[in-house]
């Protein structure tokens, strides 16, 4: 079956539990659950690292998304939607994990805090990235978002950006060739 037929399919029976959920069937988003838990579960082992975690992201994210139903767009997919709540939610917790670490290390001997060199060259490598990522080509950087940030696998660029998936796997590739010359390029290193 076309991946087209398969899309359009799956967004209709999407929007249809969505409308059912909103008028308060329980057992309708129950099944958006089960259709999403392993999706929304590896996003968020893909930011944070740490399976528990991201247990716990994917059942706070569906919470969310449960409470936001009435925010959600009829017009756009229901994974989307989704998978930005998710990924909102674990840079949440990644945020708080990194919070928390920097409680422990105020407390720890401050020899061990960077010094302004260190500081310095930390955000100049940060500002370099973000220079180099805002370089590339929009199509080549929502790829790259899409498939780093957002945790999607090259099926799921595809069906997101209605693109087939041998053009995302060239986007992706090019991205990251394009990338590394910009990173390695005098002019990104004196910026």
């Amino acid at each position: 079956m076309p991946l087209r037929e398969t899309e359009g399919r799956d967004d209709r029976r999407d929007r249809a539990l969505v409308d059912a959920a909103r008028s308060g069937s329980v057992q309708a988003f129950e099944v958006l659950v089960d259709r999403y838990r392993a999706p929304v579960v590896r996003l968020a082992y893909h930011l944070t690292r740490d399976a528990d975690e991201a247990k716990d992201i994917a059942q706070d994210s569906f919470l969310r998304a449960y409470r936001r139903l009435g925010q959600f767009h009829p017009d756009r997919p229901f994974a989307r939607w989704l998978f930005v709540i998710a990924r909102n939610a674990s840079l949440d917790s990644i945020r708080r994990r990194r919070r928390a670490a920097l409680l422990v290390e105020r407390d720890a001997d401050a020899a061990f805090e960077p010094g302004p060199e260190e500081l310095a060259l930390r955000k100049e490598d940060a500002l370099r990235v973000h220079a180099a990522l805002g370089a590339l080509p929009p199509k080549y950087r929502e790829v790259l978002e899409l498939y780093y940030l957002s945790g999607l696998r090259y099926r799921e660029i595809a069906l997101e950006l209605d693109i087939p998936i041998g053009t995302v796997k060239t986007y992706i590739s090019r991205a990251k060739r394009r990338l590394r010359e910009e990173l390695a390029s005098p002019v990104a290193l004196a910026a």
